[in-house]
Formats: C-alpha cells, sequence, structure tokens
C-alpha cells in the first residue's frame, strides 16, 4: 500500500526546542489571558444581555425583518503584490467581486466582474503607497458598477478614507513611482466619485457596507463602561466589541444601530489627507465639493453587528447614516447578511470569502507568471540574452509557501 505523502507545515521547518518553547509560551500566556477574559465576563454576562436589550440595541432578526425581501449580493476585496527584483520592481494590483448565493433573480452585469493590473516601476521608497490607494481606487470602481441591492465591501470605509488620503499625499513626492503616480492622478475624480457613492448610500435600493475583518473599535463597550457603573471593574474598556459581542450575543441576533466612535487618536472631524494635491489635479471647486460631502457622511457612519451561528463570531458592519435610519433598508442588509452568512466553517459573508481567496493568492501568481513569461523568452525574442534578462528579473526574497 502506497502512503499518502505528508503535506509540510510551518512546524517542519523550524527546531524541535524552538517549537516546545513556543507551545510552553502559547499555553502560559495566551491561553491564560484568553480564560481570564471568559471569567471576567460570565460574572456580567446576564447584565450585558439585559441592558443591550433594554436600550433597543439587542434584538433579534425578526424584530427588523418585517417584509419579504431577498436582496442579490455581491462582495468586493482587493490586494496588491511587489516583487522587488534587480532591474526594476514589478506591481500587481487586482480587486475582484464575487456575487453572493442564492441568486434570487438573473441580473446582467457587465464583465469582467475584475480589475487586475501588473506595472513595471522604478525602486520607489512609496510604491506601496500607491500601490494601496489604487487597489481601493479599483475595489470602489467594481463596487460603484454592482447591480446588486447590496454590495459588501471588505474593510472598514474609514480605513478606504485614510488609505485614499494617504495615496493623494504621496503624489508627484520624491519616492513615487511615475508610472503609478500618473495613473492615480488620472483616477482622481472617478476614486472621489465612487467613494461618495458608498459613503452615502442615496439609491433606495442600493447599499453599501463596509465589513472588516478586524476592528479595534468599540462602541458598545465604550456606552457598558461609561454609562454603567457595574461594569467598570469589569476593564470592558481593554477588549473591543467583536470580542464581548461574540460571546453575549445568541445566533440570528442584532445589537445596532450604533454611532461609530472615533478612537483616541481621531478626535475631531474625519479628514481627507492631500487636498492640495486633489485640488491641482481637479480644482479647488470641485476637490471641496467632493471631500465636504464624503468627511460629512462619514461623520455620520453607523455600526451594526450581526451573529449568524454559534460557531461563528458577530460580524461588525458599517453602514451609512440613510441605511441606519431607514427601518426597510436595515432589515434588507440584515436578510442579506442571513443569506450569505451561515456557511458552516466561514467566518464572514460567503462573496467576501471566495473574493478572498482569490485576492490572496496575487503574490504567489505574479512570481508564478513571470517564470512562465521567461521560459518564452527565447521563442518571443531570440536576439535576447536570456541570463541576462533573469539575472535582472531576480527578486530580492525568496518566493514559496512559507517566507
Amino acid at each position: 500500500m502506497v502512503e499518502h505523502e505528508r503535506h509540510l507545515t510551518p512546524l517542519d521547518f523550524l527546531p524541535e526546542a524552538m517549537v516546545d518553547e513556543m507551545l510552553q509560551e502559547y499555553t502560559s500566556n495566551v491561553l491564560s489571558r484568553v480564560n481570564s477574559y471568559i471569567v471576567k465576563l460570565n460574572v456580567i454576562r446576564e447584565n450585558v444581555r439585559k441592558i443591550l436589550i433594554d436600550t433597543g440595541f439587542l434584538k433579534n432578526s425578526g424584530e427588523i425583518i418585517h417584509y419579504r425581501i431577498d436582496p442579490t449580493v455581491c462582495g468586493v476585496d482587493g490586494a496588491y503584490a511587489i516583487n522587488r527584483q534587480l532591474s526594476i520592481d514589478v506591481v500587481g494590483i487586482a480587486a475582484v467581486a464575487v456575487e453572493g448565493l442564492p441568486p434570487y433573480e438573473k441580473r446582467e452585469w457587465e464583465k469582467p466582474h475584475h480589475i487586475a493590473k501588473v506595472y513595471p516601476v522604478e525602486h520607489k521608497s512609496k510604491t506601496s503607497v500607491l500601490a494601496s490607494g489604487l487597489m481601493f481606487s479599483f475595489e470602489l470602481e467594481l463596487a460603484s458598477k454592482a447591480p446588486h441591492n447590496v454590495v459588501l465591501i471588505d474593510g472598514s470605509l474609514t480605513t478606504h478614507l485614510i488609505k485614499t488620503g494617504m495615496a493623494f499625499s504621496a503624489l508627484d513626492e520624491e519616492g513615487t513611482p511615475k508610472l503609478l503616480n500618473d495613473i492615480y492622478k488620472a483616477r482622481t475624480e472617478d476614486t472621489l466619485k465612487n467613494l461618495l457613492k458608498v459613503v452615502t448610500s442615496k439609491k433606495g435600493d442600493q447599499i453599501f457596507a463596509g465589513v472588516p475583518k478586524y476592528s479595534s473599535r468599540n462602541e458598545i463597550c465604550h456606552y457598558l463602561s461609561s454609562e454603567y457603573d457595574v461594569f467598570k471593574d469589569a476593564n470592558l474598556m481593554e477588549y473591543n466589541d467583536k470580542a464581548l459581542l461574540s460571546l453575549i450575543m445568541k445566533p440570528d441576533e442584532i445589537v445596532g444601530p450604533i454611532k461609530l466612535r472615533k478612537e483616541e487618536e481621531e478626535e475631531g472631524k474625519w479628514h481627507l489627507s492631500g487636498q492640495s494635491k486633489i485640488e491641482k489635479v481637479i480644482g479647488v471647486k470641485l476637490c471641496r465639493n467632493y471631500v465636504g460631502q464624503i468627511t460629512s457622511a462619514l461623520e455620520k457612519l453607523y455600526v451594526v453587528y450581526y451573529r449568524p451561528t454559534l460557531s461563528q463570531p458577530a460580524l461588525r458592519i458599517e453602514i451609512p447614516e440613510s441605511v441606519a435610519k431607514n427601518e426597510y433598508r436595515l432589515a434588507m442588509i440584515v436578510k442579506a447578511l442571513q443569506d450569505q452568512a451561515k456557511f458552516p466553517g466561514i467566518i464572514e459573508p460567503y462573496p467576501l470569502f471566495v473574493a478572498d481567496l482569490f485576492v490572496k493568492h496575487l503574490g504567489g501568481a505574479l512570481s508564478q507568471i513571470k517564470e512562465m513569461t521567461l521560459s518564452d523568452l527565447g521563442v518571443i525574442n531570440p536576439e535576447i540574452n536570456p541570463f541576462d534578462v533573469i539575472l535582472s528579473m531576480h527578486e530580492y526574497r525568496s518566493v514559496g509557501e512559507y517566507e
């Protein structure tokens, strides 16, 4: 009988003594901290539930969905990868939109449902800043074109603002690659227009929502700690809402909407950095019009938490005020989460999970595409010395499953 080949894991590449030491550290430090947290939480669990129910923050989904709603849904995610080679850097940027399951009606959506670009650029220090900005710009473009009722965007809507602003600030700076600089400038107005569409969600039959995988924000923890003395000894502010509510909520329950709370370093009004650069590209009046509306909408963002099943954590959903304060539209986003977030083993809505599977392999795919291209080099141009090309495209880092 032929034995199945065992797949290597990261532990196979570490010394045995190092693995033993890490195991001891994890047991003594991490597990003990989690145990302490759960013990504290068990003391206040019922109090938290009662207060959230009494204040109207916690409800069952049936209290929100009073209509027959079958929204079509899609998820949008993006990624970028930089292969740093001897002669140049190669930047791969991709955004992908995936339609949810099951489709309740046939939608005609012009394909492709992705944007994929590969750019050769000179070695510069701010390549990643522009690559990140372009990734968000492509995500916003796909989201804006989607014909679906609910469009879920990977990440926080405030993160999109911050990363977009960082990219605008980098325009025409010393460490910015010229090609990425010119492309981002050409996309300036479209980027702002699409961002405004997403954060306002003005169309009554369409909702845009941000779904961050990780968030340190704590609107609920802050509310409980500041309003109720009984929770002061629990140190809820040491944790975040996602951790608290994943253990407090029951399946198919909703917490919110609650106004998005800024963290300490974000106090004051939202600000899109790089405005002077934007003004040079599209003019002062147009810039201030877009920026004013975008930042005003972000000041009014709300948060909803939804727990699909016992085996899944609570999902954090960021929605515009126009959705949070409209009973029908709020029901639409909740129904979309019911339909797309209850798949076993998946801890985010299905279309975002699939989109993430696609884009997370961008870096490895970029290296493989390079190898495929080099294998045909002699056929493409026999006059080129292939060894010179291979050396010029040598990557500074080894590429493999584990880096």
